[in-house]
C-alpha cells in the first residue's frame, strides 16, 4: 500500500499500523518529512526503542541504526554495509523480537531497491482444506547453536547467511549485534506503560520450533517462510511424510512466482515498514564504490491495534 504526498501528520498511526499488518508493507512517497519527524511519528505508531550499536545514528535520532556501506567509525560500516542480504525476516533467530521494521531512504546515489514478499494474499488464495491443514503443523528453524541441522534450501556462497558473523566482522560489530539481540524485548521499549508491559509474556529468546501459521497481534493470517532458516515440518511433535514437498509448494508459490512480491526503488526520503510477521524482504546489491544510506527504525505493534498479547510465533 502507498502513500503518496502526504505529510506524515496526516497519516494517521492507527490507519498505518493496521495497513502495515494487513497488506505486509507500506510506503510513504513524497511526504517531504525528516528523519526526526519520522523518528517522531514511528514512536507515535509503534513500541520501539533505542538501539545501544556501532552504528547508532548520533544526528537525527536515538532511534535509528545506519544501514549504510559507508564508515560510520574508523574500522566498521554501516549495519550489514556491502552484504548481498538474501530473502530473511527480522524475527529471526530471536524469535521475539521487533515486529514491524521502518526504513527511512537519507542517501540514494545509484538504482536499488527492497524486496518484500507478503504471505497475507497468498494465505487467502488457499483453499480451506489447505488452510486447515498448515495450521496443523509446526516449522523447524535452522539455529547452528543447538539444532545443527541443513536447511531445505542455502543461499549461495556468496550470499550472507545468518550467524556467521564471526568469521566476518570485528569484534565491535559481532558484540553489538548480539548485545541488541538480547535487548530486543518489548518491555524494554522506551515508550510503553508499566501496564501495558505486563500484558505480555517474558521473552523467549532463540525458539527453533513453532507454529507455521503465525499468531498475528493483529489478526492477519499467514505462514512464516524464511526459505533459508526451514529445517524440518512437524505434526503432533512428527516429521510429516514429503516434508521436502510442502516446501517447495510454499517456495514455489510464495516466493519464486513473484506474485506475493512487491519491489520498492529507492528514492531519497522514501520511508518504508514492513510487517516481520507475515513477510519476508531482501534487497538487491550494494555498490562499494556509491554510497547508500537508510535509518532503520525497528518496534512492536501498540496495545491499541493489538488483538492479543501472546508470542506471535
Amino acid at each position: 500500500m502507498k502513500y503518496q504526498g502526504k505529510k506524515l501528520s496526516q497519516i494517521d498511526p492507527v490507519e498505518a499500523s493496521c495497513a502495515t499488518a494487513e497488506h505486509g508493507w507500506i510506503v510513504i512517497e513524497g511526504s517531504n518529512a525528516s528523519p526526526e519527524e519520522f523518528a517522531e511519528w514511528y514512536l507515535d505508531t509503534f513500541y520501539t526503542l533505542s538501539p545501544d550499536i556501532w552504528c547508532s545514528d548520533t544526528t537525527h535520532s536515538n532511534l535509528f541504526w545506519r544501514v549504510t556501506n559507508d564508515l560510520v567509525d574508523d574500522k566498521n560500516k554501516g549495519l550489514f554495509a556491502n552484504d548481498d542480504v538474501d530473502w530473511h525476516s527480522d524475527l529471526i533467530p530471536e524469535i521475539d523480537s521487533q515486529e514491524v521494521v521502518g526504513l527511512y531512504a537519507k542517501t540514494i546515489t545509484y538504482h536499488t531497491e527492497t524486496w518484500i514478499c507478503s504471505s497475507t494474499k497468498y494465505w487467502k488464495s488457499l483453499s480451506t482444506e489447505i488452510q486447515d491443514w498448515l495450521r496443523s503443523l509446526e516449522v523447524e528453524i535452522l539455529n547452528k547453536g543447538s539444532n545443527n541441522k541443513t536447511p531445505f534450501l542455502k543461499p549461495d556462497e556468496s550470499q550472507w547467511e545468518r550467524g556467521d558473523w564471526d568469521n566476518q566482522y570485528t569484534e565491535t560489530v559481532v558484540n553489538g549485534i548480539r548485545k541488541n539481540r538480547q535487548l530486543s524485548q518489548i518491555k524494554n521499549s522506551s515508550n510503553i506503560s508499566d501496564v501495558d508491559a505486563k500484558k505480555f509474556k517474558e521473552h523467549r529468546g532463540v525458539v527453533t520450533q513453532h507454529k507455521l501459521v503465525t499468531n498475528h497481534p493483529l489478526e492477519v493470517p499467514g505462514v512464516f517462510f524464511p526459505p533459508y532458516e526451514i529445517v524440518n515440518f512437524y505434526k503432533d511433535n512428527n516429521v510429516i511424510e514429503n516434508a521436502e514437498n510442502l516446501y517447495q509448494m510454499i517456495y514455489n508459490d510464495l516466493v519464486l512466482s513473484g506474485k506475493y512480491t512487491y519491489k520498492h526503488v529507492w528514492k531519497p526520503g522514501d520511508i518504508l515498514l514492513m510487517d516481520q510477521v507475515n513477510t519476508i524482504h531482501r534487497r538487491t546489491k550494494v555498490l562499494d564504490n556509491k554510497s547508500r544510506e537508510l535509518l532503520r527504525a525497528a518496534g512492536w505493534y501498540k496495545s491499541n491495534v493489538r488483538r492479543h498479547f501472546d508470542y506471535v510465533l
